[in-house]
């Protein structure tokens, strides 16, 4: 297949892609509700109000990508989704890899805990495109002012070795009516 027919292949599959996982969850979702709702507990909440964007990465998987998080007023929900970019991520595929194993994927957060400034949660389980197997991941974080940070450790099912990386998201001034 020529290169550039090849390229265009992969850049529409990865568009594809992205727009059946966004069509996926709900037809009524608004884009201000980047996923489903996410439980909320702790008896912290209120501080989290808001929305709030940043990234992840790590160095021992060499993936990286964005986070979006959503924390309703007065409410026990979040939305929120990650955007995962496997190693090496690139529009165009290099010839005879699996273009499914390179694309983004977004990964949903399923829980989110806030006690003493501190943020705990975890996120449904997905496929982890350099082992294709299934991973649990599973975040902790310190709320600073406007700042979130913390790290983040994935373990593959049944197994005791983690990798780890790091996560910040910082909340984003309301828009102005």
């Amino acid at each position: 297949m020529p290169r550039v027919t090849r390229t265009l292949a992969v850049l529409l599959a990865s568009t594809l892609a992205l727009a059946v996982s966004a069509c996926s969850s709900s037809s009524s979702k608004s884009v201000q509700d980047p996923a489903p709702p996410v439980p909320v507990g702790g008896a912290d909440t209120s501080a989290l109000v808001g929305k709030w964007v940043g990234d992840y990465s790590s160095s021992e998987t060499g993936r990286s990508g964005s986070i979006v998080i959503e924390f309703k007023s007065g409410g026990k929900a979040a939305r929120g989704d990650v955007l995962m970019q496997p190693k090496g991520y690139s529009a165009t595929a290099p010839e005879g890899s699996d273009p499914l194993k390179s694309m983004p994927q977004i990964l949903q957060i399923s829980f989110v805990n806030v006690e003493g400034g501190a943020v705990k949660g975890t996120m449904d389980p997905y496929i982890d495109p350099s082992c294709n197997c299934q991973v649990d991941t599973t975040f902790v974080g310190r709320v600073v002012g406007d700042t979130i940070e913390g790290t983040f450790s994935t373990t593959p099912s049944g197994q005791n070795a983690p990798t780890a990386g790091r996560w910040k998201v910082t909340r984003q001034a309301p828009a102005k009516k």
